[in-house]
């Protein structure tokens, strides 16, 4: 499908303006239901023709027709040669069929876990993935020894669940969308698959269970390459949100302030830290109020930031939008303006607690987490780096 060509009406497709190549979504459209036509008639008719030529004793386990029933048509009325030619050409095809999958694998993989942080940076590579890709598959191999049976109960599992998905996501999709005609079309068969897959797993449960192990292993794969990755910096890029920002922008770099990230952006806060951050340390020059706003989408990775500048009298404040993490978002401000010190508040909460908010929402024990996020990126900067001084101060 992303080889498909939509005519010349899509050459001007940009997404970025909100257009769409319906060229090539109708070409698109085309090739799903020649494909769907092809399959269900060469499946109906391979099916009426195996059934009537096929002893019910080959078909046993073990029999002659197992697991190769045109083939075995194939050998027993068009001869050796054309049997053994047919036998190539399914390999063959099924090699291309492997092939395809792991294209579709290198496509999706690096597009979406890694934008997740479910997959770790080298998962956007193509070479390592294809090596990961096809260990896993000569694992897989050997621990089934091959056999096709042995597969085909978590195959016909995971090919009933994946069209069971995209059934009722259809209809989902086609109920908002109040085309109520084709939502009760998708949703009929949405429920003949809940039903066949019913069946399927109550007749063959092994396909369910080795469904989900690999479900399970690939969650708990994906929980722990985000729970390492999240103390990366998980911002690419910032910008400034207006020109008077711009302009205040080089005033904060090159240990000319002391920032002080705050959790309420209400200017009787600013005072009051202000205030306790002098009686009790013996710290000069002016002070950078930072106030992070998250995301509502917290499952986002990594996300651009917005800074908003002001001055205050002696001081700047400063607002940051669309941040992920508050403490990735304090320790990316950080490295950009190089402070004299940092002052960061400590919660008083159980860490255990304040580690899971960080890693579900963003939140938690931020001055620790500035510390372990400024710590992991320092390995990578020079030794001679003059770094801001960290303090913890209670709350």
């Amino acid at each position: 499908m992303p080889l498909i060509d939509g005519g010349e009406a899509d050459r001007a497709y940009d997404p970025r303006q909100g257009s769409a190549p319906l060229g090539r979504v109708a070409n698109a459209r085309k090739l799903l239901l020649a494909a769907a036509a092809i399959m269900s008639g060469m499946l109906m008719l391979s099916s009426f023709v195996t059934t009537l030529l096929i002893a019910p004793t080959d078909y046993q386990h073990n029999g002659k027709a197992s697991g190769r029933a045109i083939a075995f048509l194939a050998h027993r009325y068009f001869g050796v040669v054309f049997g053994s030619v047919y036998d190539l050409s399914t390999i063959l095809i099924l090699g291309f069929a492997g092939a395809s999958a792991i294209a579709g694998l290198l496509h999706l993989i690096p597009r979406y876990l890694p934008r997740f942080g479910m997959a770790p940076q080298w998962a956007e590579h193509s070479r390592p993935l294809v090596l990961v890709l096809l260990a896993a598959g000569v694992v897989i191999t050997l621990i089934f020894g091959a056999d096709v049976e042995a597969q085909s109960g978590a195959y016909a599992t995971g090919v009933l669940v994946l069209i069971l998905s995209a059934a009722f996501a259809a209809t989902l999709a086609l109920s908002r969308e109040r085309r109520y005609l084709l939502a009760f079309y998708t949703g009929i068969f949405s429920l003949v698959f809940a039903y066949t897959l019913a069946e399927n797993c109550l007749e063959r449960p092994d396909g369910l269970v080795i469904g989900t192990v690999f479900t399970l292993l690939l969650m708990l794969a994906c929980a722990v390459s985000r729970s390492i990755r999240s103390v990366e910096l998980r911002i690419p890029h910032g910008y400034f949100a207006d020109v008077e920002s711009w302009r205040i922008g080089p005033e904060l770099t090159g240990k000319k302030v002391h920032l002080v990230p705050i959790s309420s952006s209400a200017a009787e806060a600013r005072r009051r830290t202000k205030a306790e951050i002098v009686r009790h340390y013996n710290v000069r020059g002016p002070f950078f109020f930072l106030h992070v706003h998250l995301l509502d989408n917290r499952s986002e990775f990594s996300a651009p930031l917005e800074l908003s500048l002001q001055k205050e009298d002696n001081d700047y404040v400063g607002e940051v939008s669309g941040a992920v993490a508050v403490a990735n978002t304090i320790a990316f401000v950080s490295e950009h303006i190089d402070p004299i010190s940092i002052f960061i508040g400590l919660t008083r909460r159980d860490l255990m607690a304040q580690a899971v908010r960080y890693l579900l929402f963003g939140e938690g024990e931020t001055g620790l987490m500035v510390y372990a996020v400024l710590l992991r990126y320092w390995k990578w900067t020079a030794d001679d780096d003059v770094r801001p001084v960290i303090f913890l101060k209670s709350e």
